[in-house]
C-alpha cells in the first residue's frame, strides 16, 4: 500500500467570500487606506495563508476590481431582464438616492473612486480600472441602444453620447452628495438624468 504525499495545507477558507469582504471594504475606505492588517481582519484569515493565495495587496485589489465586475454586470443583466433596459438605467439612479437615505452617505461606484485615487500613482491597477471602465460604458451604450429600439428612449443621438452623459452625470450625483449637496440640487441632477433618457 502507497501512501499519498499531499503538498501543502488545504485552504480553510473560503476564496470568494474572503474576496468579497476585501472589496467592500477596499470601497468604503480606498486602496492607500487599506492596510494588511486591516485585509487579514477582515477577510478572517491569516497572512501565511493571505501570500499563499493572494500574494500582495495588490492583487487582492485587482480580484476584487475583476469580481465588482461581474457582480456588477450580473446585478444589470438580471434587472434588465425584469424590467427592461431603460428602467434599469433608472433604477442606478434611484439605487443612489435610497442608499443615501438609508445610510446617510453613499459609496459611489468603485471603478470611479479607484480611478481617481491609483491615476498615476498605481499604473497596472490603473490601466485595470480603465479597460473595466470601458467595458462598462460598452454596457450602458448598449442598454441605451435596446431602449431606443424598444422605443423608452425616443432621443435618435447616438446611443454611446447619451450613455456618456448618462454615467457623467450619475457620476457627478454620487460627488455631488458626497460633497453635501442640498436635496433641492440633488433632485435637479436627479430629474436630469431621466431628461437625459427621455
Amino acid at each position: 500500500m502507497t501512501n499519498k504525499i499531499t503538498r501543502g495545507r488545504p485552504k480553510a477558507f473560503d476564496e470568494q467570500e474572503a474576496l468579497t469582504a476585501a472589496m467592500h471594504y477596499f470601497w468604503e475606505h480606498g486602496y492607500d487606506n487599506t492596510s494588511l492588517d486591516n485585509l487579514l481582519e477582515t477577510m478572517g484569515i491569516k497572512k501565511s495563508s493571505f501570500y499563499a493565495t493572494f500574494k500582495s495587496k495588490e492583487e487582492v485589489f485587482s480580484r476584487c476590481i475583476d469580481l465588482y465586475r461581474k457582480q456588477s454586470l450580473d446585478f444589470l443583466d438580471t434587472l434588465k431582464q425584469d424590467i427592461g433596459p431603460k428602467q434599469t438605467l433608472l433604477a442606478l439612479t434611484g439605487h443612489t438616492v435610497q442608499e443615501l437615505e438609508d445610510f446617510g452617505k453613499v459609496k459611489g461606484c468603485l471603478l470611479i473612486n479607484s480611478g481617481q485615487e491609483c491615476y498615476n500613482k498605481y499604473p497596472q491597477l490603473s490601466q485595470q480600472v480603465s479597460v473595466e471602465f470601458n467595458t462598462f460604458n460598452k454596457v450602458f451604450t448598449q442598454l441605451v441602444q435596446e431602449a431606443q429600439t424598444l422605443g423608452e428612449i425616443q432621443s435618435k443621438k447616438n446611443a454611446s453620447i447619451i450613455a456618456g452623459r448618462y454615467m457623467n452625470t450619475l457620476n457627478g450625483l454620487v460627488v455631488t452628495i458626497q460633497a453635501g449637496a442640498t436635496q433641492e440640487l440633488i433632485d435637479d441632477i436627479v430629474e436630469s438624468l431621466k431628461e437625459i433618457l427621455e
